[in-house]
């Protein structure tokens, strides 16, 4: 299955890993690792996470090791990742999500 990063999920994949280096050299490789084997998780099991209430098809998952929540809508073909947030965010950026 393909997995697409959407530029929003870009932006805020590139915004936290520039956040964890800058607070501690190495803490954003160590992000970034999370979020590849997140993603390979997700391209096993694409309908692992549950849906999202009132954006359904949309499903979040979290990382582990980081404060993040992961947005994204599978389909047949490929999983679109929508956005990656922090969970202390506000809500109205997951709207974003659509």
């Amino acid at each position: 299955m393909n997995l697409v990063l959407r530029p929003a999920a870009v932006a805020d994949i590139q915004a936290a890993r520039k956040y964890y280096e800058e607070a501690r050299p190495g803490l954003g490789d160590d992000l970034a690792t999370a979020l590849d084997q997140l993603f390979a998780r997700l391209e096993a099991f694409p309908r692992s996470a549950p849906l999202v209430a009132g954006y359904e098809p949309v499903r979040r998952t979290r990382l582990r090791r980081f404060p993040y929540a992961v947005f994204y809508r599978p389909d047949r073909t490929r999983i679109e990742v929508l956005r990656v947030v922090h969970t202390a965010r506000s809500p109205d950026t997951r709207r974003g999500a659509e």
